[in-house]
């Protein structure tokens, strides 16, 4: 609501991890860099996600030390969601937290899955766990959703589930050759649509993002978030100038 996608450009915001300098260099410099390094070869999980399932403060506040959730933490949320009208994947909500994704996810019972690692808070191992996963999941939470510049910059494949959304250099990425898309409706057949992508195409998606990955992060000499943002901007203006030129 707040963008005009025919009109205006998004880029990617910073993450905690990369908040200033010090911390980008203490924190995901080193994990981006030896990314870079590697091979794409992830045995697990098939899918990843550590955070909020209901709100921002119960991630930030209530890190997980053993980097999972109790079983009485995931009948607590199972309950809770359970009684959510929002956490229906078939029931579109606006105005709540994350618009009832994470809580449709949750209610599905993601978490249950023998080949995802779905989590209700932070973990300590956040920066080693989003490497080895095969995918990583995208919600928005408060607002738009942040993680998918961290998934970029570790090479995670992002599993997109954000309705309506328009995402960072959409004017000049063609997303959905380094990212998978659902629409909320979608979250019953996760499970399914995952376990059926081949390896060659997460190879290929792989080595598209691990192209990208530079323009999602804005400390240099790794990021490029500058340079893609004038990228972005110059399309726009081309687009708009022969638009006016051609009415």
């Amino acid at each position: 609501d707040c963008i005009d996608p025919n009109k205006d450009v998004v880029v990617p915001t910073i993450t905690p991890i990369q908040h200033d300098l010090p911390r980008f260099k203490e924190r995901l410099q080193p994990t981006m860099r030896r990314a870079s390094a590697a091979s794409f070869e992830r045995s697990w999980p098939l899918l990843f996600f550590a955070g909020g399932i209901t709100s921002f403060g119960a991630s930030q506040d209530n890190i997980r030390p053993t980097g999972n959730d109790s079983v009485q933490k995931q009948e607590k949320w199972l309950r809770r969601v359970t009684q959510d009208r929002c956490a229906r994947p078939d029931v579109s909500c606006r105005n709540i937290y994350s618009m009832g994704v994470r809580q449709a996810v949750w209610r599905q019972r993601l978490w249950a899955e023998p080949d995802m690692r779905i989590v209700s808070a932070g973990v300590p191992d956040y920066l080693t766990a989003v490497p080895k996963a095969r995918f990583c999941l995208h919600t928005e939470g408060n607002g738009w959703g942040a993680r998918v510049v961290d998934y970029m910059a570790m090479e995670c494949i992002p599993l997109m589930v954000n309705d309506g959304m328009v995402f960072p250099y959409a004017n000049v990425l063609e997303w959905d050759q380094f990212s998978m898309h659902l629409r909320k409706r979608d979250i019953p057949d996760i499970p399914r649509v995952l376990r059926n992508v081949s390896e060659d195409t997460q190879q290929r998606m792989h080595a598209v993002l691990r192209q990208y990955k530079r323009g999602f992060v804005w400390w240099r000499p790794d990021g490029l978030g500058y340079e893609y943002t004038l990228a972005a901007l110059g399309q726009r203006v081309g687009q708009l100038s022969a638009s006016r030129n051609h009415p």
